[in-house]
């Protein structure tokens, strides 16, 4: 996953941000976290989502990532600006390509990604690499966690995904060129001879 050109990063960092008040409030009408959430953004741009899960949706922990170099010094500087006292505990901004994500299996109660999965190869018109970001994504988020997305290409490809991989919408909308996705991974496999669950 290559860092992005300059128009990309001017894009996300200028006018991406103004629509991710809509995006948020679809978000949080949509997705509710479990207590104490470990949650990871991949493509987290200048961090203002990231931000805006943090406050609103309180998970314990907020890991954000972006290959680009240059989006975590700009969501650096951003979080800075939010929280000019400080830092919360729970939130970390870091690199890492979301092709090899550098977390244990199933780390995270829930995965965001919005308009960062068509990022994934040599051109975002390219999906070659969108199915082994989806098989990161799944290694690292636990049984009957979430994947929550906005993209605006390759959507054929992220649902057919998913339903290959079985997970279950929970949330969907298409709005102006793009798909707002929250799927829920499958929950763990019963054990044989378990009692069946109610």
């Amino acid at each position: 996953m290559p860092e992005m050109n300059r128009v990309s990063r001017w894009f996300v960092n200028h006018v991406k941000g103004r629509s991710n008040s809509r995006l948020y409030s679809w978000l949080q009408g949509h997705l509710v976290l479990p207590p104490g959430a470990v949650c990871l953004e991949v493509g987290c741009g200048n961090g203002n989502m990231a931000v805006r899960i943090m406050d609103g949706m309180s998970p314990a922990r907020m890991v954000a990532t972006d290959i680009d170099l240059a989006q975590i010094e700009a969501a650096d500087r951003l979080v800075r600006e939010h929280y000019p006292t400080g830092l919360p505990t729970g939130l970390e901004l870091r690199p890492a390509d979301m092709t090899q994500l550098p977390f244990p299996n199933e780390g995270f109660d829930a995965v965001f990604a919005f308009a960062s999965l068509h990022h994934t190869g040599g051109h975002h018109r390219d999906p070659g690499q969108v199915p082994t970001a989806l098989s990161e994504i799944d290694r690292v988020l636990r049984p009957s966690g979430y994947l929550a997305y906005e993209e605006v290409l390759h959507r054929d490809l992220l649902k057919s995904w998913l339903r290959a991989h079985q997970y279950t919408v929970a949330a969907f909308e298409h709005r102006w060129r793009r798909d707002l996705m929250v799927a829920q991974k499958p929950p763990p496999p019963v054990p044989l001879g378990s009692p069946p669950r109610r």
